[in-house]
Order: structure tokens, then C-alpha cells, then sequence
């Protein structure tokens, strides 16, 4: 189970307070959404017959898949649904998890009808199979949903600009630091994070994306 930040600035040495605060940074900096953005850019752009026209598929990805979400995480936080920005309780996750599965579910059958280049239609299909995964374990065991917005996005970089690929993985290090530092998951769920990830997006591009 993963321990709520429950350390305030007055009960902290001052580098303990500067730690913590470098840790909420990376964490509102490396948001999922966020990674998940950036994994389109980074496919539209460098995946082969990328560049303006795989840019411009990208951000008609993005629009169907991640929009969505963003809208009904957005509402619910406003409506005092969820906890905090993180939704770090558990159980308040299962909604979000279900939500974001049935609306990937369905962008993904209209990103196939209006043909969609395969590259695009592996990360969009990894994304739902990371989604059903973490929302099935999410169940019973908390995983970082951080976790495997990195390890989705520096995966995917390591396959097509390899040096980019391992600075995002070195950040994806750093942000799994920053989600243990702040007592939002344990080293456990953050590794669960980046396996279940980096397996899922390599097998996808092997087998989709080609």
C-alpha cells in the first residue's frame, strides 16, 4: 500500500524540504497525460512516413484518445470526486481506469476506419492493453499510473531516436524517485509500472507497428 505525503515543510531539514519539493515538480511535470502527449509527438514525428504528415495524424490521435480523459478527470476533480490532482486513493482510480479504456477502446476503432498509419495504431492500441492491465490490478494493489506514462513514452523514443530514448528513461528514473519520495506509491509499484509498459509497447510495435 502506498503512504500519502503526510510530511509538511515545518516538520523537514531544509534539504529534506528542497527533495520534496524537486519530487512534486517532476511529478506535475511527467503528469501520464502529459506522457502519453508527448509518445504521439514523438511516433507522428519520427516513426517512418513521419514528419508534417505523421505530425497532423498525431494530433488527430491525441484529440480522440487523450482528450477525452483529460475532460472527465477534470470534472470529477472539480466535483470533489477524487481526493487530490494525483487521485492517490486506490479505489478512487477504478472509474478513471474504466473510463479511459472504453474511450481508447473507441478511438481506436475510428483511428482504424479513417486508416490511421500503424505506428500510431500501436501506441494506441499499447495503450489500451497497459490501461486494462493496470486497471485490473489496480483492484486489489495500487500501481504508478507515472510509472507507465514514462516507461510508455521512453520506450517507444528508445525505438525510434535511441539517444532520446535513454534521456527520457534516465528522467523516468528520476520521476520514479520523485513518486516514492512523495509517498505516493512504493519502489514496487513504480518498477510494476515500468515493466508492465516498457513489455506491453515493445510487443505492440513488434507485432502493429511495423
Amino acid at each position: 500500500m502506498a503512504h500519502r505525503h503526510d510530511l509538511t515543510n515545518d516538520t523537514l531539514p531544509a534539504n529534506e524540504t528542497r527533495s520534496l519539493a524537486l519530487a512534486r515538480l517532476l511529478s506535475v511535470v511527467t503528469n501520464p497525460l502529459f506522457a502519453g502527449i508527448a509518445a504521439y509527438l514523438v511516433v507522428g514525428y519520427y516513426a517512418p512516413g513521419g514528419g508534417p504528415d505523421g505530425m497532423a495524424w498525431a494530433g488527430l490521435a491525441i484529440l480522440m484518445q487523450v482528450t477525452p480523459p483529460l475532460i472527465f478527470y477534470i470534472i470529477q476533480l472539480r466535483r470533489g470526486v477524487f481526493s487530490d490532482m494525483d487521485v492517490s486513493v486506490r479505489e478512487e482510480r477504478n472509474q478513471l481506469y474504466l473510463f479511459g479504456s472504453v474511450s481508447v477502446l473507441l478511438s481506436i476503432a475510428a483511428l482504424v476506419a479513417i486508416g490511421t498509419p500503424r505506428p500510431l495504431l500501436a501506441l494506441a492500441i499499447g495503450t489500451l492493453v497497459v490501461g486494462l492491465i493496470c486497471g485490473v490490478i489496480n483492484l486489489t494493489w495500487k500501481i504508478s499510473m507515472h510509472a507507465t506514462g514514462m516507461g510508455s513514452l521512453a520506450t517507444i523514443a528508445l525505438l525510434y531516436v535511441p539517444p532520446l530514448g535513454l534521456a527520457l528513461w534516465a528522467l523516468s528514473a528520476a520521476v520514479g524517485w520523485a513518486r516514492v519520495r512523495t509517498r505516493n506509491h512504493t519502489p514496487l509499484q513504480v518498477l510494476a509500472g515500468f515493466v508492465a509498459s516498457a513489455t506491453t509497447m515493445a510487443l505492440a510495435f513488434a507485432f502493429i507497428g511495423q
